[in-house]
């Protein structure tokens, strides 16, 4: 019995999900209302209300699982991350793979803030192996770090969004030259 509450309560929720990311096809997220998901959802506001304190919560969710997708992908990866291009190809297959997804996420109606979030796990030990590996100052790490995610984030957005026609090899690869490049340039200032 208890499998068959999981499995229409995650039938729900996919629901829900796909409502919200369907709306997001059409305005933002500070423009859609519960009632609009439920009745695209074909479920009522009790329902919503019994799985989410509100549409953040439900959005939240959806990029949470999305992030968690990509984490795990990276954990059980046999390759060994030792470039920025081993750890943009095995994120940039699952972007291709959930291309719809992430045009919604990285769109002006997404969280901004999702993208920037997906890359900033990988911070602390891109700041610890900087310093370890290119002798610079932990201040140093964290300045190449963000200066070279903020490049990234729109970059990635771009691909997403199909300004950049390369393919995912070139552009991991351009981008881990990019970062040889900054990174070199910190090294000489020292």
């Amino acid at each position: 019995m208890d499998s068959k509450v999981d499995v229409r309560i995650q039938k729900t929720k996919e629901r829900l999900s796909a409502s919200l990311l369907s709306l997001l096809k059409e305005k933002s997220i500070d423009s859609i209302s519960i009632c609009e998901i439920c009745k695209k959802a074909g479920v009522n506001r009790n329902t919503f209300y019994s799985h989410y304190s509100d549409i953040h919560a439900l959005l939240d969710e959806i990029e949470s699982g999305f992030m968690q997708e990509i984490i795990s992908t990276l954990a059980v990866s046999d390759n060994v991350i030792q470039s920025v291009e081993d750890l943009l190809l095995p994120i940039l297959d699952i972007i291709e793979s959930n291309q719809d997804m992430c045009c919604l996420l990285f769109s002006d109606n997404g969280d901004k803030k999702f993208l920037n979030n997906l890359l900033m796990f990988a911070q602390p030990s891109a700041v610890e192996n900087w310093m370890s590996e290119l002798g610079v100052s932990e201040d140093d790490a964290h300045l190449l770090y963000y200066f070279i995610m903020g490049g990234a984030v729109h970059t990635l957005e771009a691909y997403v969004k199909g300004n950049l026609r390369i393919s995912r090899e070139e552009l991991a690869h351009k981008m881990n030259e990019l970062v040889i490049s900054a990174q070199k340039a910190l090294i000489s200032r020292n």
